[in-house]
């Protein structure tokens, strides 16, 4: 399977940035709202950083509980619907197009995450790249914490490589191939509403715990605690994902 380095630029259109508000379930938003405020040890005076923050789902989640919330993402499409659910629900939050390792900010955050299934799109250089913009915008002692549901350890053991997905009218299907030699996880996503059929090819790098946890201390940030679900058992083989929270040295 051929996918381009920079895939990430153009998968979202069409149906497959149609179908983006529609893949979370509104408890499970609440629920990852939950364990992001307890971890992240969230005040009312906490201004917080969500990278990339889609439509917005848990920047707003957040905001409604009177954090102070920035979200960013590269797709302007989605930072439009994020600033229009803010202004009908009637809650204070920013939202900024920038690609992820572009953050323009200098120790402005107390806490930072990542969810959503939106780490290690790029290779090696550019994941710490992203690390070190995340580093830099957390002021001493900040906190981020990291969905990376694609951990060698949570991925490889339930590992399919073909699932069917249905998101409203619209059928998704992921056809996946491992390549152990490049450490990545290819797939080709295949959206269908009636005659209308999309394909969009996606790479994600693989990492194991271990990897991860280096380069998130070459980035500055240290002392990592895993988590193997929202439930916040420790994250072990065989665990369903992976939330790993680290703090800026």
């Amino acid at each position: 399977m051929q996918v381009p380095s920079d895939w990430w630029r153009n998968f979202f259109s069409g149906l497959a940035l149609e179908i983006t508000p529609k893949i979370y379930p509104a408890e499970f938003t609440r629920a990852e709202a939950d364990f992001i405020t307890q971890q992240l040890g969230l005040t009312q005076s906490s201004a917080v950083l969500d990278v990339p923050c889609g439509d917005g789902r848990l920047s707003l989640e957040l905001a409604g509980r009177g954090f102070r919330l920035t979200g960013v993402d590269l797709v302007g499409a989605l930072i439009e619907t994020a600033r229009g659910a803010a202004l009908r629900r009637r809650v204070s939050a920013t939202f900024e197009t920038h690609e992820m390792r572009d953050l323009p900010w200098r120790e402005a955050f107390d806490a930072a995450f990542c969810f959503g299934n939106s780490f290690a799109y790029l290779d090696d250089e550019g994941n710490t790249e992203f690390l070190r913009a995340i580093t830099r915008s957390l002021r001493p002692g900040g906190r981020f914490l990291l969905d990376y549901p694609a951990v060698a350890e949570a991925l490889l053991p339930h590992l399919e490589k073909r699932t069917w997905y249905p998101v409203g009218d619209v059928l998704m299907l992921a056809q996946r191939e491992y390549d152990p030699a490049r450490g990545r996880l290819d797939v080709e996503y295949t959206f269908i509403r009636g005659d209308n059929v999309e394909k969009r090819p996606a790479s994600y790098r693989i990492y194991t715990y271990r990897q991860l946890c280096e380069l998130l201390a070459e980035a500055g940030l240290v002392q990592p605690v895993g988590y193997g679900s929202l439930a916040g058992e420790p994250f072990a083989l065989g665990a369903r994902g992976l939330y790993v929270l680290t703090i800026k040295a």
